[in-house]
């Protein structure tokens, strides 16, 4: 029988605090595991997810000084919930700074989701600091990608959930969809705003196997809500800051870096972004995790694979 890796167990963070950025934005960051370890950025989902209690297990906190970040707008970070002066390169520039900040000269990083597009973006920016990327549930913010999510595609395995989702608009298409959700994001109206926040956020959750969960009225739910879907409309407008298919495009900025990709077999979030991925970047390894959902934090096969792999790259220099 073979032995399933588990997450190591609960921590605090041993190193905090908060980062003045450009454009008024404050950036919170914390660190877990061994300060004098082997340094990690952790990138997490979103756009405008910030960091779970969870996040830091997948690592193992003696050989590793694990680096969490909040990104702008969401979880700790000020103004909350903010699209001002909030881009990619916005973002790529806070995490330089983190690093320069907390004196790593390389450090791996690893993201989940939203978190591997920032990853990918962020190594072939600054590949001299890039040790190795270590992703899952890898999504490339592609045009392809956006109109599964939000142009109906995947609507036709899921009618119902669909139909909830974009039934109490009538605009027509991805961009309309999409700019009726930023309108009603921003309305200034706060149940309005929350309202199109918890439908944003339900049909995602429906689409990484989180289903018939029951309404969290409690206000720190409700503001993670407003900061993911207000954040994530903002970028998906802006098809993530990026140019087509930029990522897949640059991925030989990449072939000095070592890359472990992790996918669930049954990612119904991001179920095509890998697979041109693999094909461009020569220095990637793969893993098919057979009945893996979306990052799928509660699966064993996942668990385990991101587990071993990240302590195999512990060892890299």
């Amino acid at each position: 029988m073979t032995y399933l890796r588990e997450l190591y167990p609960p921590s605090t963070a041993r190193e905090s605090g908060w980062m003045d950025v450009s454009g008024g934005h404050r950036v919170f960051w914390e660190a877990h595991g061994n300060p004098m370890g082997s340094p990690l950025l952790h990138l997490c989902g979103g756009p405008g997810g910030s960091p779970s209690r969870q996040d830091p297990r997948f690592f193992n906190p003696m050989g590793y000084r694990i680096v969490l970040i909040h990104p702008r707008g969401a979880g700790r970070s000020t103004p909350a919930a903010s699209v001002e002066h909030n881009t990619m390169d916005d973002q790529i520039s806070d995490i330089e700074q983190l690093r320069t900040l907390l004196d790593i000269g390389r450090w791996i990083v690893s993201g989940a989701s939203w978190g591997t597009t920032l990853a990918l973006a962020y190594a072939q920016t600054h590949r001299q600091r890039v040790r190795a990327l270590l992703l899952r549930g890898v999504f490339l913010c592609t045009e392809s990608e956006l109109e599964w999510l939000y142009g109906g595609v995947a609507g036709r395995l899921h009618p119902e959930a669909w139909a909830r989702f974009c039934g109490w608009t009538t605009a027509a298409g991805r961009q309309g969809l999409l700019q009726a959700y930023g309108e009603a994001l921003n309305c200034g109206i706060p149940e309005e705003e929350y309202e199109a926040a918890y439908q944003w956020c339900t049909w995602e959750n429906h689409l990484a196997g989180l289903r018939d969960q029951e309404r969290d009225t409690d206000p720190q739910t409700r503001a993670r809500e407003l900061a993911m879907a207000r954040i994530s409309v903002h970028y998906f407008l802006n098809e993530g800051f990026l140019s087509p298919h930029q990522i897949v495009s640059n991925a030989r900025q990449l072939h000095d870096i070592a890359g472990t990709l992790i996918h669930g077999s049954r990612d119904e979030v991001t179920p095509i972004g890998v697979y041109p991925l693999i094909q461009a970047w020569k220095n990637s390894v793969f893993h098919s995790i057979d009945g893996g959902t979306h990052v799928s934090s509660d699966h064993p096969g996942m668990i385990d694979c991101i587990v071993r792999s990240s302590g195999e790259l512990m060892s890299l220099k």
